[in-house]
């Protein structure tokens, strides 16, 4: 990997949130560039993530154009329409190349449309490869992003250094409000090492859209994201810590079990709580023949609920990430992406 020295002035900037509203007022545009609605499969289908909800929410806070990132399926578009204001098609795609990377992927593709999202699924579900992808996106000029480029599926190694190899297929990284400051940190010193763009967004699976965001220029989405691109950004981003962890866990448990605010019925729903007897018991009790307010099933939401509120399945997920964090960062001062 090529060493570059990390001072450069045109690396993207953390502001804060004052900061940005007097760069809004300014004319910059905002956009929170990682968003999920009921319709991704590890979303409870409340009121709070409908995709109707989500964009007028995110109007009123003044994002200048509204995305919805969910995995591998763009009904959220079809269940609004494709043409509102400031509305961005775009996709979350999981790719897992086995020979070039060795663990899942997750892209974000803007500005596609339904003839370039089947080409998409059709590359990363049957030919599985990075570089083919990556090259389709950009001959048809879509922006695309590496989310959260340290992230694995629970159970799967991540295989760092070909994160650090296929990063440079990007034109631009993810600070993602899912994961800790130190591994944010290092995505950002990455794609600076890289002289590659970054984001931030929240990658909000309960209607938390806006709480982070990037500020660039540009009166189309293409501009926008091209001076990201470039480097001429600012960041208003958010990290994980054990406080927020507990609070958007226990709200997804409540939702969870209050099954008649749900808009409609899922056959089965995913968490990653950190701890995977939580992760299995919400599977279980999210299939649709589980619903019988039982003595089992009632005795298994105390469960879940006495692990979230102890802060045990949190404290282990953060320990983790900390591990990885120290892995990366050993890494990137290897690779000669970090000065001292």
């Amino acid at each position: 990997m090529k060493n570059i020295a990390r001072t450069d002035p045109k690396a993207p900037r953390i502001i804060a949130a004052v900061q940005a509203e007097a760069l809004i007022a300014d004319g910059w545009q905002a956009a929170d560039l990682h968003v999920h609605t009921l319709y991704s499969y590890d979303v409870i289908p409340t009121r709070q993530v409908d995709p109707l909800w989500l964009y007028n929410r995110a109007r009123r806070l003044g994002l200048a154009f509204v995305v919805f990132t969910d995995h591998d399926t763009m009904a959220a578009y079809d269940r609004i329409g494709w043409t509102r204001e400031g509305l961005i098609p775009a996709v979350e795609v999981k790719i897992l190349d086995s020979r070039n990377v060795g663990h899942t992927l997750h892209i974000n593709v803007y500005t596609l449309d339904q003839r370039q999202f089947r080409k998409i699924r059709d590359i990363a579900e049957k030919a599985r490869d990075i570089v083919m992808l990556t090259a389709y996106l950009r001959d048809e000029g879509l922006p695309f992003v590496l989310n959260h480029p340290f992230w694995h599926e629970p159970g799967e190694r991540p295989r760092l250094q070909a994160v650090l190899d296929i990063a440079p297929l990007f034109p631009a990284l993810e600070y993602n409000m899912g994961r800790i400051g130190r591994i944010n940190a290092l995505a950002l010193r990455l794609a600076d090492s890289l002289g590659r763009g970054i984001v931030a967004g929240t990658d909000s699976h309960v209607g938390e859209i806006g709480r982070a965001f990037t500020l660039s220029r540009g009166s189309s989405f293409k501009e926008f994201f091209e001076r990201i691109a470039a480097r001429e950004a600012y960041l208003c981003p958010a990290d994980l810590t054990l406080p927020r962890f507990k609070k958007e866990t226990s709200l997804r448990i409540r939702r969870l079990f209050d099954k008649s605010a749900w808009l409609h019925a899922k056959e089965s729903l995913t968490m990653d709580t950190g701890s995977p007897i939580v992760d299995g018991i919400v599977r279980y009790l999210a299939r649709r023949e589980t619903n019988a307010p039982t003595l089992s099933r009632r005795i298994l939401r105390w469960a879940v609920e006495a692990a979230s509120d102890s802060g045990i399945p949190g404290a282990l997920y953060l320990r983790a990430q900390n591990g990885l964090a120290d892995r990366i960062s050993r890494l990137l001062e290897s690779a000669g992406a970090m000065a001292a």
